[in-house]
């Protein structure tokens, strides 16, 4: 099933840059300008910003933005649609869920070009085709409240509360299931649904709507478990369930990506720290960033835009930039849906630095890598797609 909505809107998704002067002591000034194609010069904010993104709603949540064959593919739960935006034409494409407000989750893609994506609200599996722009849905098999078809598309609700997913070494496509207390698997080639209870977790639908999962070290993919203070992995072969727990207690691991060391870096919502996995060995080693000196930076850029920003490092989803260092948002697990910045964490001596988002609440959701070592990331409350472009590694590193 396909409807699709096209708008063209140049001026609206030409990019900005966040330019900051500070002119005098206890003066402070900004300006947003349009960016150049060139990179930003050492020291300055680095991130640009597209949109607003067009949306049924209001505010259609951009959360999830990916890259493929020359579109950005924009995932929006709250208006429950996939949005393209072409990078050379400018040109939004609109493709509203079979089911409304259905709530799509995080999405991952496979090597035929679908996207999945779990239906939150609808207890589904989603496949979408970027080649035809269709979809199909796939009801779970589980805690289904109510499920019929209209039509010729399946209408279901239902308490799994699936949120993220991720295309597994064997090909399956990993889910999360809070409602469950468990990890789910879907196989496309046979279109059958398998669980797997991960042991002692308790209280699965308290952390289902941050529940992440991606590809793991070796052959498995890694989940957390924000109220357990825990992360995951499992092995897609022997389905056997590793648990990691973090030294901070109550510091609700939100953010997990695994980084090309094999390590799995894990950002903390509430213990506002970097945290690093050594799956090997069960290590994990925490790089706090709340002190004297990461606040008041923090709170000074806050004040330097003029934003209504959030002045704690809580941090949500990570990822490992092409230059080796860490990047995550902050504010991903934020209550009142402040925040405004993000991070970028040297694993090699320890430096992070803040960036502000140039609109001044944007609530940054979750970043991937794309081409050519760009990074993007959904901004939730500000409508718009945030742009870095990190630079390729020097021989020294």
């Amino acid at each position: 099933m396909s409807s699709r909505t096209r708008s063209k809107q140049r001026l609206l998704t030409k990019p900005r840059r966040s330019v900051l002067a500070l002119a005098a002591v206890g003066a402070i000034t900004a300006a947003a300008m349009p960016a150049a194609e060139a990179a930003p010069q050492a020291g300055d904010n680095p991130i640009v910003e597209y949109g607003p993104v067009p949306a049924s709603l209001p505010i259609g949540g951009v959360c999830e933005v990916e890259y493929h064959n020359g579109k950005l593919w924009i995932e929006q739960y709250l208006s429950s649609e996939i949005t393209s935006y072409d990078l050379a034409t400018g040109e939004y494409e609109s493709f509203p869920t079979p089911q409304p407000l259905s709530v799509p989750g995080g999405m991952d893609i496979d090597d035929k070009g679908n996207y999945w994506m779990p239906g939150v609200t609808n207890n589904s599996l989603i496949r979408f085709s970027t080649d035809t722009g269709t979809y199909k849905q796939f009801p779970l098999p589980w805690n289904n409240a109510f499920s019929t078809t209209i039509g010729k598309t399946p209408v279901n609700v239902g308490t799994v509360l699936s949120n993220d997913v991720a295309i597994g070494p064997d090909g399956a496509v990993w889910f999360t299931a809070g409602g469950l207390n468990s990890i789910g698997r879907f196989d496309p080639e046979t279109e059958t649904f398998s669980r797997y209870k991960v042991p002692g977790e308790i209280g699965g639908q308290v952390h289902s709507l941050f529940g992440i999962i991606k590809p793991g070290p070796g052959r498995t993919v890694v989940f957390n478990m924000p109220q357990m203070n825990k992360i995951g992995t499992i092995d897609v072969d022997t389905k056997e369930i590793k648990q990691y727990t973090m030294p901070t207690p109550l510091s609700w691991p939100t953010g997990i990506r695994t980084a090309r060391d094999g390590t799995i870096w894990v950002g903390q919502g509430l213990g506002m720290n970097l945290a690093q996995v050594f799956p090997e060995t069960g290590k994990v080693k925490e790089y706090p960033l709340l002190g004297p000196d990461g606040l008041l930076t923090s709170v000074m850029k806050n004040l330097e835009i003029g934003s209504i920003g959030n002045p704690l490092p809580m941090l949500g989803p990570v990822v490992e930039g092409r230059d080796g260092n860490i990047y995550a948002m902050v504010a991903f697990a934020s209550p009142a849906l402040l925040g405004n910045q993000v991070l970028k964490f040297d694993p090699r001596t320890g430096e992070a630095t803040m960036w502000p988002t140039p609109s001044p609440v944007s609530y940054p959701c979750d970043i991937n890598p794309g081409k050519d070592g760009t990074l993007w990331f959904g901004e939730l409350v500000s409508q718009k797609i945030g742009r870095i472009d990190v630079p390729a590694p020097s021989e020294a590193q």
